[in-house]
């Protein structure tokens, strides 16, 4: 990678949720397993960008996804990157990512094309912790939900090797 080569980041919002979604277990014949159910749905929305050359992975809490929130992504994304390098942020196009007065800094959005997830490697990396990390798991409450989110999305961030590895799109970068 050259020096004057523009960094590449991939972002996206998802949510996290607390009580789990129907999936497929192995069960005896016959048998009729249950999915255990407290009667609440607790829920954490999280915004992140991956920059998958390194694996470096930034990731905010959010309570929604609205332009006043993004925003406060992209000022905690622009104190964390590069200045001196171009920065170009490549994202779904999302009603609040477009919107006028967003203040980008030094980052450069990009727009993909409509309904193309399989090309944002963030993708995977959500797809990741969402299976290895929530698979069989239920929260006790927002709190349990909002800590687990938190601890798990601070490992990532701690392991940018695997989250490289996770992004899969480290040979283009």
């Amino acid at each position: 990678m050259q020096a004057h080569d523009p960094d590449i980041w991939f972002g996206d919002e998802t949510s996290f949720w607390g009580d789990p979604a129907p999936y497929l277990i192995w069960a005896k014949r016959g048998s009729k397993p249950t999915v255990p159910y407290h009667g609440q749905h607790y829920r954490v929305s999280v915004v992140g960008a991956v920059r998958p050359r390194d694996g470096e992975f930034v990731s905010l809490l959010i309570s929604t996804g609205n332009s006043q929130l993004f925003q406060v992504f992209l000022d905690e994304l622009n104190r964390q990157i590069n200045p001196v390098k171009r920065n170009i942020l490549i994202l779904d196009n999302a009603s609040f990512h477009k919107v006028k007065h967003l203040n980008w800094g030094k980052l450069e959005p990009w727009f993909l094309p409509p309904y193309s997830p399989e090309l944002n490697p963030i993708e995977e990396l959500w797809l990741f912790i969402k299976t290895t990390d929530f698979h069989h798991w239920m929260a006790r409450s927002q709190e349990h939900l909002e800590d687990k989110v938190a601890h798990v999305l601070h490992r990532c961030m701690d392991q940018p090797q695997r989250i490289r590895s996770i992004a899969n799109m480290s040979a283009y970068f």
